[in-house]
């Protein structure tokens, strides 16, 4: 008959499930492929059912093993919501930190706040999964996504951490080409760098400091590029104009490799949430992260509500 004692054989089950191998699910698990194969057997045989068929190639559940894995789900994640409530009342960063952002995001706000989070608990580890593409938390054994749209997912709940603007920038020279411009629907005939994920004849929506909304939908990409930092690159380099967030080119605008086009005209506003599983008692790690990352959404200007000023100083991290 099953009992606790037999959670660690039903850990091993889900994991060659998820990995879907014995040889991946002892690399994850830190055992080797023989001591997989004859814990999955000794559940086997407490239970007294085949939980999977194995081929060379993969393994497939049976009947029994889709039933048994529904309920092994429930009392591994049971055994961690107790484990998570235990750590919650240590004050202690422990364990490994899994958290998930879009890549240029994650790059100049995520992987700070892990940095300095790691100075503080020299015991604790972290793993940042950097991808524009949807990231499943279940699947990644997320601890925390950081998102700029909320996902659709009911086992998720999200807080806001900062916001920011999109605003029009270009190289001096060639901002300087279409200085006869007084709106932005005349720059439709420019230039354009765009992300491939924004479709071909899709318009960005502008207000200007008075109230007056405005569509520009630009007739052309000139270039694509799949990330802010090439987009930046690109800008900076003259190829055209890109409509971005105006804390992810501060440094550059405070330098003058690029300028403010249309200063008076700002683009949607672009706000950033923490996403975290629902129904449970975050670990220690995740509250301190969490505080990491609103002390640098804070430092970069990101906390704050858009000011039609001047731009912001550099991005500068003090030391944790």
């Amino acid at each position: 008959m099953l009992s606790p004692r037999h959670l660690p054989l039903l850990a091993t089950f889900v994991q060659v499930y998820r990995d879907g191998s014995f040889t991946k699910a002892g690399r994850t698990l830190s055992l080797s492929k023989s001591v997989v194969s004859d814990q999955l057997r000794i559940l086997e045989d407490v239970l007294g059912a085949r939980l999977l068929e194995r081929t060379t190639r993969r393994v497939a559940l049976t009947q029994t093993g889709q039933d048994v894995l529904a309920a092994a789900d429930r009392m591994l994640a049971a055994s961690s919501e107790v484990g998570r409530i235990a750590e919650s009342k240590l004050g202690v960063a422990t364990g490994v930190l899994r958290v998930a952002a879009p890549v240029d995001l994650g790059a100049l706000l995520v992987a700070p706040a892990i940095a300095r989070l790691c100075s503080r608990y020299p015991e604790l580890k972290a793993e940042l999964v950097l991808s524009d593409d949807r990231t499943d938390p279940i699947a990644n054994r997320l601890d925390a996504m950081v998102s700029v749209n909320v996902p659709r997912d009911s086992t998720m709940v999200s807080t806001q951490l900062g916001s920011d603007v999109e605003v029009i920038v270009a190289a001096p020279d060639l901002a300087l080409c279409w200085q006869h411009v007084a709106q932005p629907k005349e720059l439709a005939n420019a230039p354009w760098i765009a992300h491939p994920a924004i479709p071909a004849g899709a318009h960005h929506q502008f207000r200007s400091q008075a109230g007056k909304l405005q569509r520009l939908a630009p007739k052309e990409a000139r270039i694509q590029a799949n990330t802010g930092d090439a987009i930046r690159s690109l800008v900076v380099g003259g190829a055209g104009f890109a409509v971005v967030p105006s804390q992810m080119i501060a440094d550059d605008l405070q330098a003058g490799r690029m300028v403010r086009v249309l200063p008076e005209w700002r683009a949607r506003t672009v706000r950033v949430h923490a996403c975290l599983p629902s129904g449970s008692h975050p670990p220690a790690r995740v509250k301190f992260f969490l505080e990491e990352l609103r002390a640098v959404f804070k430092i970069t200007g990101f906390a704050a509500q858009y000011a039609a000023a001047a731009p912001r100083h550099p991005l500068r991290y003090p030391a944790p």
